[in-house]
């Protein structure tokens, strides 16, 4: 039987290779995303925005000037 972060990594690593490969609706894609946010995203690296899951995505909504850290998940490790 596959362990919980061997499955974790599968996934990630080989079967997630871009949002468009997403198999939940608990994300969302850039386009979901209001105006404002599409804006932020939109200045971040092509390779990066590609990768956005928008799982619970940390932007606040609009709060001018404030810093997020996103510490994420990732494999899960």
């Amino acid at each position: 039987m596959v362990g919980t972060i061997e499955s974790v990594k599968e996934y990630y690593g080989k079967v997630l290779q871009g949002s468009k490969d997403l198999k939940t609706s608990a994300c969302c894609s850039v386009e979901a995303l209001s105006p404002a946010l599409q804006k932020m995203v939109s200045e971040v690296h092509p390779e990066v925005r590609e990768r956005f899951y928008g799982c619970g995505a940390p932007f606040p909504a609009e709060l001018k000037g404030a810093t997020v850290l996103d510490l994420g998940c990732g494999t899960g490790r």
